[in-house]
């Protein structure tokens, strides 16, 4: 086999591959990133390096050729995999057993295959100078087979016969191998022992040529067996979406097993969801439909297909990816779990389904070279733009002039550009969807339009230093800046060391949190700091986790580290803070607890938080029954009907509007919007101890008015809300347009305007 050109040629090809993937930092080691490439692009060389093989060596016995064609492959496969594992001693390698799995059951299964199918090419091939180029296309027609299925299902993981597996969403840094991928990889092991059994049983060395009607008689017994097993394979691949190997949307459906038609969508959810929350939750989707067409001037009547699932475990068993949200535009789709109702991101997802009108090439996406090289840019700048995404109370023009300001904003060149996925995501994100908005603004819906149509933005130089001078008068605050330290110090999935194994990590730790294991916790956040030591959410709770077992001088030390390190985001130092408070209050220490809240409200934080520490400060300045009551409701884990009898019983404590507030929260939580409402009153007319409080009772006020079809009641609470800041702007003017349509059945939408609302103090 050595003296063959091409296996050299292909040993110095794998070489050359392995010593490429070690420069990538996602790539430089064993795991399922590096196996995937090495799947990818081994087998067409196996393959045709075998087929070489055989043609040249027809008379050895038809065992032996495949022997030594699988042992090449292998050999082809060790190459890169032995210089990937001398890279892990460069490259950190924080799981080398999963990332050496994934290297056995992708890459190495494929190679075996890939030797075996080349034997079998060559053996068959009328013309044996074509047999190596035949052989070298059944791997590269598998591959465009399992883009296929991602094409055409629902599914966005796929499982290859050659190139292992594609776990589907590159930030979904959750990746573990799947029992249904082992079940998958054993059938094709099957195959390649039926192949090569069979391959023996009708090999006729001494013509060098297959002859079955001579010998399938006197080998009946492994003819039969070979069959037999690839039988099993082929069964395997018919009850492909029974057994997890593929999806089929039917298969989907009905696992949901709730469906809802709308105007616009159809939506498929889960069969327990209440009729209220199901007929809401088809409103807004049709809004949403709705409100990018009309800003857009799109004329399609197709409907928009969303899919429900339950959590993003379901998610990930049934289509292959599990946090990260989706759209598949060509298919009018999107997947996403189940959320408090308004979604938080239904609208950016259907923005990317109903501008498949306007999108090119097989894709229906904004894309060049005939719409099959997409264009990430501009297609998740122009859903963020269209939905205006806030994250973390801050629109993407602010989030833009704060990367400004700190020299963090990509180029644009490269944010609309392939480039958009090596970026940090919210850096990418908030930066594309600012400049698509300023595209609209500046040159107008057609400018976009095509834009989105050819893939590329005329005059993009032009348009960035406008756009520059433009984020140069965005209205952004020092708590704002602090806010977006946390987002920002985040590295790009490329770049960072053990992502896979840090977001195991990181999901035990949000475990060992519910179950309140402090111990665990201790032991998680350490094992996270030993791989990543400037992991600042780690180094957060760990402050927390030591106090609350007793050791506080470490937590103090913890704390005290935290608060001296000048590249520590100020929210990660306030949720420490919050952490050891928490544990402060919880072993009776109330006058350093309370001072530690204070503290924390000069600390910037969004909202949410900030509203807790709030309330949090105001139990301890209240009296033993009134502080007890709040502690069992925020630190006390109780459940939401306890919850509610205890804010009920608050409110007959004190004389502002906490209790009712607190009780409607819970209420609102469960969908309770009717009961509700009247505590919401109750807490308006009593009044708020705090504005932060009082904004909020604003914004729930809204919602519930809404749900209860009071649109009037509604608007007047969104009006209360909108010049608190630029967040509450956006939203306000969504929940008019949501207003005017749930009316009149349309909607005249329009772009937020410049980040310029008026602030409230906080």
């Amino acid at each position: 086999m050595t003296k063959l050109r091409i296996f050299r040629v292909s040993a110095a090809f794998a070489a050359i591959l392995g010593v490429a993937l070690a420069f990538i930092p996602l790539l430089a080691v064993h795991g399922v990133e590096s196996a995937l490439a090495l799947g990818l692009l081994l087998p067409p060389w196996v393959a045709a390096t075998a087929a070489s093989y055989v043609t040249r060596n027809r008379n050895d016995r038809g065992i032996d050729l495949m022997l030594r064609a699988t042992g090449a492959g292998l050999g082809l496969w060790a190459i890169p995999v032995a210089l990937l594992a001398l890279s892990s001693l460069r490259v950190r390698q924080c799981a080398p057993g999963e990332g050496l799995a994934f290297m056995v059951l992708g890459p190495a299964v494929g190679c075996a295959l890939a030797g075996s199918v080349g034997v079998w090419i060559a053996a068959t091939a009328t013309r044996p100078k074509w047999a190596p180029w035949l052989a070298a296309l059944v791997p590269v027609g598998a591959a465009l087979l399992g883009v296929f299925a991602f094409y055409a299902t629902p599914t966005v993981y796929v499982f290859g016969a050659f190139a292992g597996y594609f776990p589907g969403a590159i930030y979904d840094d959750l990746v573990q191998i799947p029992s249904r991928y082992l079940t998958y990889r054993a059938t094709l092991l099957v195959a390649v022992l039926a192949l090569a059994l069979l391959f023996d049983a009708l090999w006729d060395s001494e013509s060098g040529c297959l002859d079955v009607r001579g010998r399938w008689r006197e080998r009946l017994g492994a003819v039969l067996v070979s069959a037999a097993a690839l039988g099993i394979v082929a069964s395997s691949y018919w009850l492909g979406d029974r057994l997890g190997h593929w999806v089929s949307k039917a298969y989907v459906v009905e696992r949901l097993g709730k469906t809802e038609e709308g105007r616009h969508c159809v939506v498929h959810m889960p069969r327990e969801t209440r009729p209220d929350d199901a007929r809401r939750l088809l409103e807004d989707c049709d809004f949403h439909v709705e409100r990018t067409r009309k800003l857009v001037g799109l004329t399609s009547t197709e409907p928009v297909t969303a899919y429900l699932f339950r959590s993003h475990g379901e998610k990930k068993s049934l289509i292959g990816i599990g946090r990260t949200l989706i759209a598949k535009p060509w298919r009018r789709e999107v997947y996403l779990q189940m959320a408090s109702w308004p979604h938080p991101v239904l609208g950016h997802e259907v923005t990317h389904a109903a501008l498949s009108e306007v999108g090119a090439g097989p894709f229906s996406v904004a894309a060049t070279f005939g719409g099959l090289v997409p264009n990430p840019g501009i297609i998740e700048g122009a859903a963020v733009a269209l939905a205006w995404d806030i994250r973390d109370d801050l629109d993407p023009d602010q989030w833009s002039k704060i990367m400004l300001d700190r020299n963090e904003l990509p180029g644009a060149n490269t944010v609309m550009s392939t480039g958009f996925s090596a970026l940090p995501a919210r850096r990418a994100y908030m930066a594309a969807g600012s400049m698509i908005r300023f595209l609209i603004a500046t040159r107008g819906i057609e400018a976009f339009r095509n834009a989105y149509g050819t893939g590329r933005i005329d005059g993009l130089e032009e348009l960035e230093a406008q756009w520059h001078v433009y984020l140069r008068d965005v209205n952004v605050t020092p708590l704002e800046r602090g806010v977006a330290e946390v987002a920002l110090a985040r590295p790009s999935i490329f770049s960072a060391v053990c992502p896979h194994q840090l977001a195991k990590l990181r999901a035990d730790l949000s475990r060992d949190a519910a179950a309140r294991d402090d111990a665990r916790m201790i032991a998680t956040c350490e094992a996270i700091l030993e791989i990543e030591e400037n992991e600042a959410q780690a180094r957060a709770a760990l402050v927390g986790a030591l106090a609350r077992v007793g050791r506080d001088e470490e937590a103090r030390a913890a704390l005290d580290a935290l608060r001296s390190a000048m590249a520590t985001p100020k929210p990660i130092v306030a949720n420490a803070l919050e952490a050891y408070a928490d544990a402060s209050w919880t072993l009776g220490n109330l006058d350093e607890a309370a001072m530690l809240y204070e503290e924390l409200l000069a600390l910037p934080r969004t909202d949410g938080p900030a509203r807790q520490s709030e309330v949090k400060k105001l139990a301890l300045a209240g009296d033993a029954p009134e502080r007890e009551l709040i502690y069992q409701m925020l630190l006390g884990r109780s459940s939401s009907p306890v919850v509610v009898h205890l804010a009920r019983e608050l409110s007959s404590m004190r004389s502002d509007g906490l209790g009712p507030y607190l009780e409607a929260r819970q209420l609102m939580g469960q969908g309770q919007y009717a009961l509700a409402a009247p505590l919401l009153e109750d807490a308006k007319n009593r009044g708020l101890p705090t504005l932060r409080l009082g904004r909020e009772l604003s914004r729930l006020r809204g919602i519930t008015y809404f749900t209860l079809g009071r649109y009037e009641e509604s608007a007047d609470a969104w009006d209360e809300l909108e010049w608190t800041s630029c967040a509450a702007s956006a939203e306000a003017q969504r929940w008019h347009e949501r207003i005017e349509y749930a009316r009149t059945g349309t909607v005249s939408p329009k772009l937020p305007g410049p980040s310029s609302a008026r602030r409230a103090a906080p």
